[in-house]
């Protein structure tokens, strides 16, 4: 198991710094942090350093090992209503005694890792889908106030700084691609997808939280909540420290005899910590994603035609772009919802100066009207529009 969770981790890319970002930061809690915490948690409970043996098994007449294999790969239990001295559920059964078994322990590293995937799925989904086509197209327009000496580009370390003759072609490249998408409407896609995979992360966290209340007989849901209040009550309840388990064997005369088994859980020292961690941080997780999914897209989906909001989110977007008000309107009343988020994203992308001369560009092909000259004739070399 941690052999398998070593290959995700490389393969991840948690730690990487992205220069060029195609999500938001609700998305990166979702596939980064959340993804993170969980691989965490499964390494905690693989891991026997911490808390050694999972399960020891205490049964006079029956090896040790044998009892603590059978109890652990099948079930253990506990009896609620028998309050004992020693530990809650676990005294001498009554006629009528309940047992409660629990056999989610053997689980418990298959279902976080499990989950894990399932948080990096949505955004596994969309860079597949998005292939670095943000990238390819702003690659080297991040870092405007480095500019080489001549006309050639240049190396730095790991960066690439492109000449000013380079920049502008690469703008000019996003002009055709621009123009090519608006035609044939192929943002709508784009966008599509992007918000499909926001109101997936909102999906996964909902089901998530589903599935760890099946998971643990349907304690989940008010487990964090009971915790604070009553927390030994609620960990011996759902997580409980010693358990019963029946062992079952022939005796030399052929008869069968039955082996009450006493099996301390040190696993559950842990899953009890990992599960008050997740409910507070699914919670805390279900905020941000519900507002990114629902509310803010929108927020945008409503305003992204008024020139107001358009001023206000270019410019948060893309720090230093004195964005023509001419240009603003154009935008405003002629670009769709499409059109406009993959814009957005260029911005966040971009150096103020460049994104203002591509704005002012792709404004002035906006205002043509069709059949005119190409677009390309109107462009302005950076650095040459008035501020």
């Amino acid at each position: 198991m941690i052999g398998v969770f070593s290959t995700v981790v490389k393969n991840s890319r948690l730690l990487t710094i992205r220069l060029v970002s195609i999500d938001n930061p609700a998305f990166r809690i979702h596939y980064r942090l959340t993804f993170a915490l969980l691989l965490a948690c499964t390494t905690l409970v693989c891991s026997r350093q911490y808390i050694g043996e999972h399960i020891r098994c205490m049964s006079s007449g029956v090896s040790e090992k044998v009892v603590q294999t059978f109890c652990f790969f099948t079930t253990t239990y506990t009896l609620p209503d028998v309050n004992s001295t020693l530990k809650p559920g676990v005294g001498p059964p009554q006629w009528d005694s309940k047992k409660v078994h629990h056999a989610y322990y053997q689980w418990v590293p298959f279902v976080l890792f499990g989950q894990a995937l399932l948080f990096y799925l949505p955004h596994l989904v969309w860079r597949t889908y998005e292939a670095g086509t943000i990238k390819l197209l702003v690659d080297g327009l991040q870092r405007l106030y480095l500019k080489p000496d001549g006309d050639q580009d240049k190396v730095a370390g790991s960066f690439k700084i492109p000449s000013e003759a380079t920049r502008w072609s690469k703008v000019r490249d996003i002009m055709n691609h621009l123009d090519t998408v608006a035609r044939f409407r192929l943002n709508r896609k784009w966008a599509l997808v992007l918000i499909g995979c926001e109101a997936l992360n909102l999906v996964n966290v909902l089901l998530q939280m589903r599935l760890m209340n099946e998971f643990l007989g349907g304690q989940f849901y008010s487990y964090g909540l009971t915790a604070l209040t009553d927390n030994d009550v609620t960990f011996d309840r759902v997580f409980p420290k010693m358990t019963k388990c029946d062992f079952h064997k022939y005796g030399p005369s052929g008869t069968l005899q039955t082996h009450d088994a006493l099996c301390v859980m040190a696993l559950n020292i842990i899953n009890e910590k990992i599960y008050v961690v997740l409910w507070y941080w699914f919670v805390l997780v279900l905020i941000p994603v519900s507002v990114a999914a629902l509310l803010w897209r929108a927020v945008q989906y409503a305003m992204h035609s008024r020139e107001s909001f358009n001023r206000l989110l270019l410019r948060e977007a893309s720090p230093g772009a004195r964005i023509d008000a001419v240009d603003l309107a154009v935008i405003a009343r002629q670009t769709t919802f499409s059109d406009w988020l993959f814009m957005y994203y260029l911005a966040g992308n971009m150096d103020g100066a460049v994104f203002r001369d591509l704005l002012h560009s792709y404004a002035t092909g906006l205002r043509k009207e069709p059949g005119s000259q190409s677009i390309d004739d109107d462009m302005v070399p950076l650095g040459k529009m008035p501020l």
